[in-house]
C-alpha cells in the first residue's frame, strides 16, 4: 500500500505571506501533485504545523482547499497549532477520551497511529506526550498484537544535532520509548516538527520526516543569513510492503527535466 506525508504547512489566514513564501500556494501545488501522480495513494497525512498562528481563518482556509481533495485524510497537532481553536473549524474530528486529537487507522497493512505531542500551556514549543496520553498508545499498541504498527508524531524524542529544533523536541522521551516496548511489530515513525529531510535510527527505531511546504531550517545555521532557508518543500511518499518499507522524498517544485546533450 500507499499513503503520502506532508509536514509543517504553517498557513495563515487569507492565502498571506510567511517568511518569504505563501504556505496556501505551496500546499494548494503540492495537493495538485499529489492527485496527478499518487492518487492511488491509501490516505494523506499533515504532521502537525497546520498554521503558523493556529487563527480560526488559517484552520478554515485549510477546510476549504482539503474539501476539493478527494484522499482521505489525517490532520495532526503541532506546538503552532491550537486544539480548541481547530475543533471549531474541524468539529468533530478524531479524538481520544481525553479530549486529544490523537487516533488510530487500521487497514490490511496494519495499525496506524497518530499523536497528538502538542504541550499544554500558551507559547509552548517543545512537545509533550503526558501519562494520559502515553496511557492511549499503550492500549493501542497492546491491542495491535502482532500487526505491523505505524506511528506518527509531530515532535521527535531525540536531538538531530540542529539547535533550533533540538531545543523543543519532545520532553521525557525515555517514558516514550518505554512504551513503545508494549510493540510486538512496530514498523516504522514518521514525523514533522525539524523542518528538514531526516532519517533517524532511535533504540533500533527507524524515524523519517518530510521538510516543511514553507521554509526550511539550515542544518548549519551560520550558513545562511537570518533563521530559515530556502532548501525546495517536499512531500513522503511511503510505499510499505510485508517486507519492505521506502519513503521517497518528492521535491514536487523542482522536477525539471534535463537534456542530454550530444557531443
Amino acid at each position: 500500500m500507499k499513503f503520502v506525508q506532508l509536514s509543517d504547512v504553517h498557513l495563515v489566514p487569507g492565502g498571506g505571506e510567511l517568511n518569504g513564501c505563501v504556505p496556501s500556494q505551496r500546499l494548494r501545488s503540492c495537493l495538485d501533485d499529489i492527485l496527478q501522480w499518487h492518487s492511488d495513494a491509501e490516505f494523506c497525512v499533515i504532521s502537525g504545523d497546520l498554521t503558523e498562528f493556529a487563527e480560526p481563518g488559517a484552520y478554515q482556509l485549510l477546510k476549504d482547499m482539503l474539501g476539493a481533495f478527494p484522499l482521505p485524510y489525517f490532520l495532526m497537532m503541532g506546538n503552532h497549532d491550537d486544539r480548541d481553536v481547530f475543533l471549531r473549524i474541524f468539529d468533530n474530528y478524531h479524538q481520544d477520551p481525553m479530549g486529544f486529537i490523537q487516533f488510530k487507522y487500521q487497514c490490511p497493512a496494519g495499525t496506524f497511529i497518530f499523536l497528538d505531542t502538542s504541550k499544554e500551556g500558551s507559547d509552548e514549543h517543545e512537545g509533550q506526550l503526558c501519562d494520559a496520553r502515553l496511557e492511549w498508545l499503550k492500549e493501542q499498541l497492546i491491542a495491535a498484537e502482532d500487526e505491523p504498527v505505524f506511528i506518527f508524531m509531530h515532535h521527535p524524542p531525540f536531538e538531530i544535532g540542529v539547535s533550533y529544533v533540538d531545543e523543543i523536541s519532545l520532553i521525557d522521551s525515555e517514558k516514550f520509548a518505554l512504551v513503545l516496548k508494549y510493540a510486538k511489530n512496530l514498523r516504522h515513525v514518521f514525523f514533522g516538527h525539524v523542518h528538514r529531510m531526516t532519517s533517524v535510527n532511535w533504540k533500533g527505531i527507524p524515524f523519517t520526516s518530510p521538510p516543511s511546504l514553507n521554509h526550511q531550517i539550515p542544518m548549519i545555521p551560520e550558513s545562511v543569513d537570518g533563521e530559515f532557508c530556502d532548501e525546495p518543500p517536499a512531500y513522503s511518499v511511503v510505499n510499505v510492503t510485508t517486507d519492505q518499507l521506502v519513503v521517497h522524498f518528492n521535491t514536487f517544485l523542482q522536477r525539471n527535466p534535463l537534456h542530454q546533450t550530444l557531443l
